[in-house]
C-alpha cells in the first residue's frame, strides 16, 4: 500500500490507514456492540456500490483482561456485485447460500459461473429486487463469519449507505431545517429491511452447512459520503479532531463520479454528478473487439479492471496492457473532472472511492503540479482504504448515533 497523505491526528481515517499500511488490523478502544433500548446489537455497515458490496463491523479482543478498557478489531469485506442461481455440481462444490427456498451464488463464485449484474439505480429500485435483498443478507453472513461470529441467531443494527441524492432538507415541527431521508427511500427501507429476518443456510466447498438467522432490529441509513466525512473529522470516541468548517468529497465510484459539498454549521449538503465513474473505463474494455463475448456485463467489466485478467478457453489471460490503454484513454477524462473540482474549491477536498485504485498514478502526477498542498488543502485516500472508507465511516456513524453523540 502506498503511503497515505496526512490525515487529522487521531481520526478514524488516520488510525485505519496506519494499521493497514503496516499490514495490521485496525484496533479501537470501543465496544463491538451498541445498545438501543434494552437490546444489545451488532453494528453492521453496508455500502452496496455498483461494483461491489462493502461491509464493516467490529469484533472484541478477547485477550483483554477483565476490568481493562474494551478493545475491538475492525473487520471489512468486499463482495463483487454479481448474482447467479446455484446449479447442481458434480465434484468440488462452491460456497452456496439458500434463502426463501432459493439456492444462489454471489461475488467471485457468481462471476466464475457467468453471474448477472444486479439492478442499479436508487435504493427503492434496488431493494424491490429480491435478489438484491438475498445478496445483502449473504454479505452480512460473510461479514459476521469474517468477524468470528458463529452460526446461529444474531440481532443487528444495520446502517445502509444510500446515494447522497436521497438525502433531502425538511423542516421539523419547530420550523428548523434538517437533513433527512427522502420519503420514498425511507418507506423502502422500512418495508424491506427494518425488522427483516434472513434465514440463510451457507454450504461451503466441503459441503459443511451453517444455519444463520439474521434479525435486523433497526435500520439507520446514512448518505454514502457521510462515511468519509465521519472518518476524516472524528475520533473513534466521537470527538471532533478537525477544525475545518466543511469539505468537498470527490468519490470516484464504480457507477458514478460524485461530488458532495458538506458544511457543518448549519448542516448543508450539495450534491452533483460530473459524470460516470470507472464504469466508463470498464465499458471501454467491454466494447473492445478483442474481448467480444468474454466480458458479458458491467460487473464482469469492472472486475476485469481490478484483476487485469479475463478467462478465455478455460485459461486466465492477462489484459494488463489493455487495461492500461483504457485507463489512459478514459481515465484522463476522469482525472480532468477531478482536477476541475479540486481547483474550483475553497473547502478542504477529500478524494476517495474505489476508482482511486485505478487512477492513482494519474491523479498523483497532476496533483503534484498543483499549487494546493496535500494535507492542508486536500487528501488523496489510497489503497484498499479508498474503496472501504464509506463503509468504515458509516459504521462509526452508526455507533455514534446509538450513543447519542
Amino acid at each position: 500500500m502506498q503511503p497515505i497523505l496526512p490525515a487529522p491526528d487521531g481520526s478514524i481515517l488516520q488510525l485505519v490507514a496506519h494499521a493497514w499500511a503496516a499490514g495490521l488490523p485496525a484496533v479501537f478502544t470501543v465496544r463491538p456492540t451498541v445498545r438501543l433500548g434494552s437490546a444489545t446489537l451488532i453494528p453492521v455497515a453496508i455500502d452496496n456500490g455498483n461494483d461491489a458490496l462493502k461491509g464493516a463491523t467490529l469484533r472484541l479482543d478477547s485477550a483483554v483482561g477483565e476490568g481493562a478498557p474494551p478493545r475491538s478489531f475492525l473487520t471489512t469485506i468486499r463482495v463483487p456485485t454479481a448474482f447467479a442461481m446455484a446449479q447442481e455440481i458434480q465434484g468440488r462444490q462452491e460456497v452456496t447460500y439458500r434463502c426463501d427456498g432459493v439456492s444462489f451464488w454471489t461475488g467471485e463464485v457468481a462471476l466464475a459461473h457467468q453471474g448477472d449484474a444486479l439492478r442499479l439505480g436508487p435504493t427503492i429500485q434496488r431493494l424491490d429486487d429480491e435478489r438484491q435483498r438475498w445478496f445483502i443478507g449473504a454479505g452480512i453472513v460473510e461479514l459476521l463469519r469474517a468477524t468470528g461470529y458463529a452460526p446461529g441467531e444474531h440481532q443487528i443494527a444495520l446502517t445502509l449507505a444510500v446515494p447522497n441524492t436521497e438525502i433531502v432538507i425538511e423542516r421539523d415541527e419547530k420550523g428548523v431545517e434538517q437533513l433527512t431521508l427522502d420519503a420514498r427511500t425511507r418507506e423502502s427501507l422500512a418495508r424491506h429491511l427494518k425488522g427483516k429476518v434472513w434465514a440463510i443456510s451457507r454450504t461451503d466447498d466441503d459441503q459443511q452447512r451453517e444455519d444463520w438467522l439474521i434479525k435486523v432490529a433497526t435500520v439507520l441509513p446514512q448518505a454514502q459520503s457521510a462515511g468519509t466525512v465521519v472518518a476524516l473529522t472524528r475520533a473513534p470516541n466521537g470527538k471532533a479532531v478537525s477544525d475545518i468548517a466543511g469539505l468537498r468529497v470527490i468519490d470516484i465510484g464504480g457507477g458514478d463520479l460524485h461530488v458532495c459539498e458538506v458544511a457543518f454549521s448549519p448542516a448543508q449538503m450539495i450534491n452533483r454528478r460530473p459524470g460516470d465513474g470507472t464504469i466508463r473505463i470498464a465499458r471501454a474494455l467491454r466494447t473492445d473487439r478483442a474481448f467480444a463475448g468474454l466480458i458479458r456485463n458491467d460487473v464482469e467489466a469492472q472486475q476485469a479492471l481490478v484483476r487485469q485478467t479475463v478467462t478465455r478457453a478455460s485459461r486466465s489471460v492477462s489484459i494488463a496492457t489493455e487495461v492500461q490503454q483504457a485507463v489512459a484513454s478514459k481515465g484522463n477524462a476522469m482525472v480532468a473532472d477531478v482536477l476541475a473540482e479540486v481547483r474550483d474549491c475553497r473547502q478542504f477536498v477529500a478524494i476517495t472511492g474505489g476508482g482511486v485504485l485505478l487512477l492513482r498514478p494519474l491523479l498523483a502526477e497532476v496533483l503534484a503540479h498543483e499549487a494546493k498542498e496535500p494535507g492542508r488543502d486536500y487528501l488523496l485516500v489510497d489503497g484498499p482504504l479508498a474503496s472501504q472508507l464509506n463503509a468504515i465511516g458509516a459504521l462509526f456513524g452508526l455507533i455514534f448515533r446509538a450513543a447519542g453523540k
